[in-house]
Parts: C-alpha cells; structure tokens; sequence
C-alpha cells in the first residue's frame, strides 16, 4: 500500500492517513498544481473496472451534498481516486454527538437531496452502498456523501436487512452497480432510515458502531418525538402498511416535521436601548417559537407494538401502534422531554400589567417622553414680553411726567 510523503503522479502529496478500509486506504493529499488539499483513495488495481465505472457515472455530479471527484490515476499495482477533501465529522463521530431530533431531521433531509440529486431523469444513478463510512458532516453542518455506483457492503446490509428488511440485503444484483432501478431506489431510502435510526438509538454514551438489535426491537431514546419514530420506522419495516419506499416521500415527511422542530429564533437587544431602562423595570426576553401543534403527518398508524411510555413528545401526537405484530416491536428508552417554553401569549396579564405602571407616567403611548410644542412655546414667550415691556413703558412714562 502506499506511503505516507509519496507523490502520485508528479502532482499528488500523500499527507496523512484519515482510514484503512477492508478494501481501500484513504489519505489526505495535496494537489501541487491546484495548491489544495485532497482525499486519495487508494485500492488494488483489481478493483480499477469497478472505480472507472463509477467515475464515468459520477464525474459530472456537482450538489452541495456530493463530494466531488478530480481524477483517477491508474500505476501497475495500485489505483488512486483523487476527491474533494471534506474537514469535518464522520459517522462514528456523529454517534458520539449529543444530536438535536431536528439536527437528525436534517441529516436526513440532506440525505434524501443527495439520493434525488443523483436519481433524477438526467442522470438515473443510485447510491447503493449508503452505509456510515459514505457520509462526512463538515464544519458548517452540511452533510457530504460519498461512494456513488460503487459495490455494496453486503455484510452490512446483510446483517440489517433481518430488522423489518424481508432478509433482502441487496436488490437487483444482477444490474451494474449505480444502476437506478425501482428496488434500489428504495434500498437506498431504507438506507437512509437505518442511518437516522442508529443516531436516534438508545446507544451508550462513546460508542462509533450501532450493532443491529438482535430481538428485532427498535429502540429510541425517549427524547425522540413520537413522530419521527414513526418516521424512521415506517422506512425501515419493508411489511409496514405505510411503508415510505422512496426518497421524494421520505424527504416531504421529514420537511414537515423539520418546520415543527425547528429550535426558536432568538431576539437580542444589543447597543445604547439594551440599557435604556432599569433592569428592574424591564420584562424578560421572550423566545416566539413555532406552534407544536403545527400540522404533521397526519394520524399515525403503526405495525410495531412499543411499550408505553406515557409520553407524547414535543406536543405531537401520540406514538401507538394500530396493528399489533410481535415480531418487531417497537421501543423508547432514556429521559423525557421538557416541557416547551411558555410564550408571551401565556403569561398572566395581572404579571404584565404592574410591569407597565413602573415607566414614567410622561411616557405616551408610543413609549416616548412627552415633549410641549415650539412654536407653541416661542408665541407664549413673545406675549410675556410683550407684556412686560408695555408695564415697563407705562410705569417709566408716568414716573417721567410726575417728575
């Protein structure tokens, strides 16, 4: 295998190794030419057929959340695919992340745009092989996949697909890899589900690897909404009666409950107004969220039985199975969810009104001091003038005559 400080191709530094995969030892390079940093694969020369293919299905590829390919660079032993070079998180590192549902959410928003992206009409490629070590998350949160039209890790399909998977690892095998087809459109989709759900997992606090349940329970922690357990779910259980078997139809159920979970804007007050009052005269800052109770996805129905919790989460309605099947049983473990902040909606007006009575009671309506009219002014000054210089006149013209 190549070393580290070996030059490939006259052009190509490789720097550090990021990983050793069964197949493939991935560097971080350094284009000389470019003056940029890179990702280098390197793998035996036997897997060149397959890397070639899918570079010609993907070399065109430009999404916000698809790494792109430079080159591949073809030596008598070795072959070396050159990529964008990605600084961030990779899955394992995400597990050991204390994830938001809505940050989880948008993972697989982000997922399902890539999976879109590469399927639709002009390019008709799927990913196939959609396991942990495809996806980086980058510093600015943006999730980057990466592995397209390559072989499938039919170990790790295969021990997933015995969780609600019909025991199928792989579908259409007999087609080249990348090639889009109904089946694999939703095994990438279920792909997807298996990812969100090993976040969402009751997992132990430091782990990098989420092991397949052995009894075929789903496990979620208990500060996941109830909806987005059903979610993930409802894409993972091929025999669910709403299964979800596209990305289209994963993406819009995620697009909705990403608007309810959504954490609330902020509102500072910074500058010369932040200390305008005493702080003691002044009401506390309030967050405006959106309504919990926004539309979701509509009454739940599940085939997975779970046990009961009494939580509903977030203001969501409630998880419980309709279609009680004991074979893959469904539950949710860990704390409960705080209640959501109250609103200015919901505090008491006998609280709100004291509060008004401690400003100045020169204050107008519009919360400005009370100023008298100029001109109003200057006219009054004019006429006590005038006033006063008459009464002088008089009292010096009678003083001038007695004299």
């Amino acid at each position: 295998m190549a070393e580290t400080g070996r030059m490939i191709s006259r052009r190509y530094l490789l720097q550090r190794l990021l990983k050793q995969g069964q197949a493939c030892a991935v560097y971080q390079g350094f284009d000389q030419v470019l003056q940029r940093s890179v990702t280098v694969k390197v793998a035996p020369a036997e897997h060149m057929t397959v890397y070639r293919a899918a570079l010609r299905a993907t070399s065109q590829f430009s999404h916000q959340n698809i790494i792109g390919i430079y080159d591949l660079i073809v030596e008598p032993e070795y072959l070396y695919l050159v990529q964008e070079y990605v600084d961030g998180d990779d899955f394992a590192t995400l597990l050991q992340v204390q994830l938001t549902p809505y940050e989880v959410v948008d993972i697989g928003v982000q997922l399902c745009q890539a999976l879109l992206y590469a399927g639709s009409s002009s390019r008709k490629i799927c990913h196939g092989d959609l396991t942990p070590a495809s996806v980086l998350r980058d510093r600015r949160k943006t999730i980057r996949v990466n592995n397209f039209a390559l072989p499938s890790d039919l170990n790790y399909f295969t021990d997933w697909s015995v969780l609600g998977g019909d025991n199928i690892a792989v579908s259409d095998r007999n087609l080249p890899w990348g090639q889009i087809s109904e089946a694999r459109s939703s095994d990438d989709t279920r792909a997807v589900a298996i990812l969100l759900y090993q976040l969402l997992s009751g997992h132990s606090p430091g782990v990098t690897v989420v092991e397949p349940p052995l009894d075929g329970r789903l496990r979620f922690s208990r500060s996941v909404p109830a909806e987005l357990c059903e979610i993930v779910a409802r894409s993972i259980v091929r025999q669910h009666p709403q299964y979800i078997g596209t990305a289209e139809t994963l993406l819009a159920e995620l697009k909705v409950l990403a608007e309810v979970l959504e954490p609330p804007a902020v509102i500072s007050v910074v500058g010369p107004m932040a200390n305008a009052y005493p702080t003691d005269n002044m009401i506390p800052p309030v967050q405006f969220s959106p309504a919990l109770s926004a539309p979701g996805t509509g009454n739940l129905v599940t085939a997975l039985p779970m046990r009961e919790t009494g939580q509903t989460g977030l203001g969501l309605s409630a998880f419980r199975p309709d279609v009680n099947v004991q074979s893959l049983p469904m539950e949710q473990v860990s704390s409960s969810i705080p209640s959501a902040d109250s609103t200015i909606a919901d505090m008491p007006a006998k609280l709100i009104s004291p509060r008004q009575t401690d400003y100045p009671q020169s204050l107008n309506s519009s919360g400005k001091p009370q100023r008298m009219n100029l001109p109003l002014m200057i006219l009054f000054g004019l006429i006590l003038f005038a006033l006063f210089f008459a009464a002088g006149f008089y009292i010096a013209h009678a003083l001038l005559f007695r004299g």
